[in-house]
C-alpha cells in the first residue's frame, strides 16, 4: 500500500506492504481505536508502532528508521485498508 505524506507533512511516498487481516484481527484493531479515541487523548506513539509491528512484516530495526509522522501514516493507512470494502 502507498503511504502518503499529509499536507503538514514533507516525506516522501512509499510503499508498504500489510499482512492479510482475518475478521478476528479487524475486529481487534477497530476495538483498539475506539478504545483510543474514546479515552479523549491523543493515541501514544507506541500504540502506533504496536500497529504497525502487527500488521506489516516490519521488525523493529526496520521501524526505528521511519520518522514519527511514517509510522502514524503506516499505521492510518492499516486502518483505512482494514476497513475498506472489500
Amino acid at each position: 500500500m502507498k503511504i502518503k505524506a499529509d499536507k503538514n507533512q514533507t516525506f516522501k511516498t512509499f510503499d508498504i506492504e500489510m499482512k492479510p487481516v482475518t475478521w478476528q484481527q479487524r475486529c481487534e484493531l477497530n476495538d483498539l481505536m475506539i478504545k483510543e479515541s474514546g479515552s479523549g487523548s491523543i493515541p501514544n506513539f507506541s500504540f502506533w508502532g504496536k500497529v504497525v509491528l502487527e500488521y506489516t512484516a516490519l521488525t523493529e530495526d526496520e521501524l526505528n528508521k521511519y520518522s514519527t509522522d511514517e509510522i502514524v501514516s503506516i499505521a492510518n493507512a492499516i486502518f483505512e485498508e482494514a476497513n475498506k470494502k472489500k
